[in-house]
């Protein structure tokens, strides 16, 4: 019995770890989008690019996935470690790019609208 408890009181406790690094911080996610460098293929608004990187501005990821990305990226883009890049600093960066403004409709720009 005592044994069960323990591990529901350990299981518990990494799920309200997991769940506390889920809860980031916008604004030390804004200078680490910076300070690693995300916003070279990614750009300075998180729109991204055809020859460097996808938005990442409201993205559709759930940090798990997000995370997932980081530490093992599908393309190109350079691998994240948690050395490199601990779990609450890329909850932090997801954070960040969920606050992001959306895109803006191309229907509503004038200039791609006279573009035939």
């Amino acid at each position: 019995m005592m044994l069960a408890l323990a591990a529901l009181a350990l299981i518990a406790g990494a799920t309200s770890a997991q769940q506390a690094s889920r809860a980031g911080n916008a604004a030390n996610g804004e200078q680490l989008y910076v300070q690693v460098g995300c916003y070279q293929c990614h750009g300075l608004a998180g729109q991204g690019a055809l020859r460097t990187g996808p938005r990442v501005s409201r993205t559709a990821f759930s940090y798990q996935d997000f995370l997932a990305q980081l530490r093992h990226p599908i393309s190109q883009m350079p691998p994240y470690e948690a050395a490199v890049l601990s779990d609450q600093d890329a909850a932090d960066l997801y954070a960040y790019l969920q606050q992001m403004p959306a895109p803006r409709d191309p229907k509503s720009i004038p200039l791609l609208n006279t573009v035939r």
